[in-house]
């Protein structure tokens, strides 16, 4: 069921829609679908985020980067990609 509202556009881009042909209420409903499901899409992930400080069985994630066991005596840069020991 469809709800009658009323919205304030720029002239200018109202009269450009209009000689383009495009649907102004099918445009903003379309608008404001995309525009909602990046706010939720935003907000599962900032609670998702907020989850990772949690231990897990085997793991330990830290700040949502997943580590074998917990850090030790060597540096987590040793195992990027890409980094290799200097010669002495």
């Amino acid at each position: 069921m469809r709800k009658m509202t009323t919205i304030r556009i720029d002239e200018k881009i109202l009269k450009k829609a209009q000689k383009l042909g495009i649907n102004i209420s099918k445009a903003c409903e379309n608008a404001l679908r995309l525009y909602i499901e990046a706010l939720e899409n935003a907000n599962k992930q900032i609670l998702s985020n907020q989850t990772c400080l949690t231990k897990r069985k085997g793991m330990e994630t830290v700040g949502c980067h997943k580590v074998v066991g917990p850090p030790g005596f060597e540096p987590g840069i040793a195992s990027a990609p890409g980094w290799y020991p200097r010669p002495n």
